[in-house]
């Protein structure tokens, strides 16, 4: 083996470490990524539980004031 064949494949090898590095690199950003996703999932069905009783107690002072105000009526 010649001497630019040894540099070529030390250069080679250099190149596939460096792939093997970024690959590892990227999975470890996809793993975080995915665990941030699945967080921001969880969020968001706990806001969305949040809304959704927050509407139903609107609804319920809603209905009150309603009533109230019927009764205002009918002793006027």
């Amino acid at each position: 083996m010649g001497f630019d064949e040894l540099d070529q494949f030390e250069r080679l090898e250099q190149r596939v470490e460096s792939l093997i590095s970024l690959v590892s690199a990227l999975r470890e950003e996809n793993a975080a990524l995915e665990r941030r996703v699945q967080e921001d999932g969880e969020r968001l069905r706990s806001f969305e539980k949040e809304m959704e009783g927050l509407r139903t107690e609107r609804e319920a002072v809603r209905e009150r004031i309603v009533a109230l105000l019927k009764r205002v009526e009918e002793c006027a």
